[in-house]
Order: structure tokens, then C-alpha cells, then sequence
């Protein structure tokens, strides 16, 4: 089987799903799926490199109309026209991009059977994002692209729903992202990162690892957090990730109004052996958000063993539902009182620990989300729609 992966960016400021793309290919290739990236917004153009899983990868530059369009690349439609006869099946990630448009049309013409990975684009708060743009483009081109794919794939029941209020009758099939467990058995020393910021020593950690931007709601957190600290002196808040449209500066002007700036620390973005560092250090870890799809620093953060504080809005309630953490309504209140239920019981974090990595390696590991996409492809390929409505 022959799958290419269609999506926008490999930039790592896309967050998510470029981990998810490049994994995803690599858990497949190990049971028998040969996977091709293309991909807008690279370096050099049209040129196959490789990443860790040895995935080929053809990475092409944006022209100017990508200020219009998203990822709009001139030497791409060609590529694809060539290439995409020699695939079983296309499989577009992310919604809005130029890319997944041709990609589509082209299969579409090729008789080739292409599905379309939502990502989270649906969700009210990335709507709101530009939304006279995407209302736009969804009554002159996304719809059709939905409903003329073979299969839409959800992220999470949520995003299904989502797709269900559209009243797009194209089957979706809900298969979460997953994670490699193995990589956080055996973490660093706790030293190692809190070594480098004394202001950490002997104190717990509550932390957030990701992009820093409105929707993760980190003013949420830093109004939870300076509740916590005006009574008691043991607990630091580390905010971890790139800095986008200035939302550091909005964290740290809450933060500093309620006296807590001091107890707070901002290391930047953490990849590779620092980001396990953090992971290893931190004793809570905290997801504030107004929108998301599914997380994949989530998945890590249970593969670490660190029980989680998150809104509903995260779209993971089997967090709450196997105790590996408390799930709450998006406000400071709520989120101040269960950051407290875990500062002030060792036991329960200790509980929530083992309940964590429990969840994450019976459900999320990308061996077994591989399975479940196989399956896709298969009855997509086979023509079997019906078989997809359901991966359970």
C-alpha cells in the first residue's frame, strides 16, 4: 500500500500536527505502508530529503499568493499531477491550504481515493480566526473537498460532531493521535533542568509545554497561578514554548499584577533532551485551553507520568474519567482549585501518575493508532465506507 501525505507545513511552529504527519508515516511504514510528505513552506524546492523514519520528503517554497492563500506553492501542482498515479490513496492534512485544494482535484481526476485529517480546524475558536476568510472559502472550496472525500478523519469525538452540524455526508472514521511511550521511560534526572533555574529548587512544578498563543488560555493559568501563590510560597509555574503574536508579554503583565512574575520562569522552546528535562522536573502539568484538537503535548505529558489540569475544551475527557487528572471548565476558579487538590496531596499525584501512563499506553500509542488507520486506508481503498463510521 501507497499513501501521500499532503500537508501545508513541516515548520515546527505548526505544532502539532507536523509531529503527528511525520510519526504517523513512520508507525506505518513498520507495518507495511509505504508513505511519501509533500509539503509547502520548505526550503528547497521539489527536492526529496528524509526525516528520522526515513519518510521521503518533497518540500517546496511558497510564492507570493500565499499571503492570500495558505501555502500557495507554483511548482507544486505539477509534482503532484506526476506522482499521484502511483499512490492507493492521498491523505490531506489540515484544513484552509492550498496543497490539500489541488491535491484533491488532482486525485479526484486520477480516480485516486483521498481522505482529509481535520485537525482541529473546526473548532469555533480557529473559525473565529479570520472567519469572514473561511466562510468564504468553505462555501467556494472546502465543502467540496469535504464532501467529495472518500472519508473525513476526526481527532475526537467533538471534532466528529463537528463535522455531523456541517451536514456533510461523507463517513468519518475517529482515530486520535498517538505518541511513542518509550521515549519517556527512563527521563533524566530532575536536577538536570532545575539545575539551571535555582528560583525551581525544592519546589513543586506546574508546567506548560507548547505554542504560547490565545487559545491555550495561559491567561487562565496565570490568573490561577497568582491565586495559588498568595498563599502559599512552595510552587513555580513554568511556561515553556515559542511566543506567538506577543501572548508572553500578556502572560507576564497578569502574572506580574498579581505579584507572582517572580515565581514564574520562561525557558523558550524545548525540543529533544530539554523538553524531557522539563517533563522529568515538573509534578503537574497544565493545559488552560479555549480550543484544541488533540494534543499532542498531552500525550507526552501522560507518557511522563505527570498528572494533568485541563479545560474541556481539550477534547480529552477519558483524562477525567481514568483519574489521570481533573478536568475543568475554562476559568481561573476551577482551574486554581484543582491545581491545589494535587499540590496538596502527594498521594493523589502519585495515584494519577500511574493512572496516566496506564491511559496513554492502552490507547495511545502509535503502534495501535497505526492499526486503526490502516484499517482506513484499507476500506477506503476497498471502497467499504460503511467499515470506517466506527474504529472502536
Amino acid at each position: 500500500m501507497k499513501v501521500l501525505q499532503v500537508v501545508p507545513s513541516l515548520a515546527p511552529e505548526w505544532g502539532g500536527p507536523v509531529k503527528v504527519v511525520n510519526e504517523l508515516a513512520g508507525a506505518l511504514e513498520v507495518i507495511g505502508v509505504s508513505s511519501e510528505i509533500i509539503s509547502a513552506q520548505g526550503r528547497r524546492v521539489g527536492n526529496p530529503e528524509t526525516v528520522t523514519n526515513d519518510i521521503p520528503i518533497h518540500l517546496f517554497e511558497t510564492g507570493p499568493i500565499a499571503r492570500l492563500w495558505t501555502a500557495h506553492t507554483p511548482g507544486l501542482k505539477k509534482t503532484l499531477a506526476r506522482k499521484i498515479p502511483d499512490f492507493d490513496l492521498v491523505h490531506i492534512q489540515e484544513l484552509w491550504h492550498y496543497p490539500g485544494y489541488i491535491a484533491s482535484k488532482i486525485a479526484r481526476s486520477r480516480n485516486v481515493p483521498y481522505i482529509v485529517t481535520i485537525h482541529g480546524e473546526l473548532n469555533e475558536w480557529n473559525l473565529q480566526q479570520k472567519r469572514l476568510k473561511k466562510q468564504i472559502y468553505m462555501t467556494a472550496i472546502q465543502r467540496g473537498i469535504l464532501q467529495k472525500s472518500a472519508a473525513l478523519h476526526a481527532i475526537t469525538q467533538a471534532e466528529s460532531n463537528r463535522i455531523r452540524q456541517l451536514e456533510i455526508e461523507t463517513p468519518v472514521a475517529m482515530i486520535p493521535n498517538g505518541t511513542h511511550t518509550e521515549e519517556f521511560e527512563n527521563l533524566p534526572d530532575r536536577s538536570q533542568f532545575v539545575s539551571r533555574y535555582p528560583e525551581l529548587e525544592n519546589r513543586l512544578i506546574v508546567l506548560f509545554l507548547g505554542r504560547i498563543q490565545q487559545k491555550k488560555g495561559l491567561d487562565i493559568l496565570a490568573q490561577a497561578f497568582g491565586n495559588l501563590v498568595r498563599t502559599r510560597d512552595d510552587v513555580r509555574l513554568v511556561v515553556a514554548g515559542p511566543d506567538e503574536d506577543n501572548t508572553l508579554t500578556e502572560v507576564k503583565t497578569i502574572l506580574k499584577s498579581q505579584g507572582a512574575l517572580e515565581k514564574a520562569v520562561f525557558p523558550g522552546m524545548l525540543t529533544g533532551e530539554q523538553k524531557l528535562e522539563a517533563l522529568s522536573a515538573a509534578d503537574i502539568f497544565a493545559l488552560t485551553s479555549y480550543s484544541e484538537g488533540f494534543s499532542v503535548a498531552l500525550l507526552e505529558a501522560l507518557s511522563a507520568g505527570l498528572p494533568l489540569v485541563i479545560t474541556d475544551e481539550c477534547n480529552f475527557p477519558e483524562v477525567g474519567d481514568s483519574r489521570a487528572g481533573f478536568v475543568v471548565r475554562p476559568n481561573d476558579s476551577e482551574t486554581a482549585s484543582a491545581l491545589m487538590s494535587l499540590l496538596d496531596s502527594a498521594d493523589l499525584r502519585r495515584e494519577m501518575s500511574e493512572n496516566a501512563r496506564r491511559l496513554v499506553r492502552s490507547n495511545y500509542t502509535w503502534e495501535r493508532i497505526a492499526e486503526k488507520m490502516f484499517t482506513l486506508y484499507e476500506n477506503v481503498i476497498a471502497g467499504n465506507f460503511r467499515a470506517i463510521t466506527q474504529t472502536d
